[in-house]
């Protein structure tokens, strides 16, 4: 807080982080039930953001393929691709595609999580079925 703050009783505003709004924007466009505009979004999310913003976080968002938005015409309007669990499963997937020895980092993330975590790791693969992602053999190496 700086001084003129500091005498005037106000505080300057906590900044949030990137994650943090990127995860504010997708619950609120989650609520949505139609496409919607950025203006839309600014008016739900409140807590004193830019219209400038918000158009960041629904632009780097849409680069991350968590949100679509429509062609050239005015206003733009977007809608949620992934949720939260969504876009945090796009992150991993991103990271593990950047890796050169995929099945070293699946197995050290294999190695560290917990028990139940294993267990329903497990009943996910095994719900998907051994077709889901053809063999290991046909499918692409990172």
């Amino acid at each position: 807080m700086d001084a003129e703050a500091a005498g005037s009783g106000r505080e300057t505003p906590r900044r949030r982080g990137q994650g943090e709004l990127e995860a504010a924007v997708l619950s609120v466009l989650g609520e949505a039930s139609e496409p919607v505009t950025a203006a839309w979004v600014l008016r739900r999310l409140g807590g004193g953001l830019s219209y400038s913003t918000v158009i960041t976080i629904l632009t780097r968002l849409h680069a991350k393929q968590a949100v679509a938005r429509t062609g050239p015409r005015r206003p733009v309007l977007w809608q949620p691709v992934a949720d939260e669990a969504g876009l945090a499963a796009l992150r991993m997937r991103r990271l593990l595609d950047k890796q050169s020895d995929r099945d070293a980092v699946l197995s050290s993330f294999v190695s560290v999580l917990s028990p139940d975590d294993e267990d329903l790791l497990r009943s996910l693969l095994a719900e998907s079925g051994p077709d889901a992602a053809g063999p290991p053999a046909d499918r692409p190496k990172g």
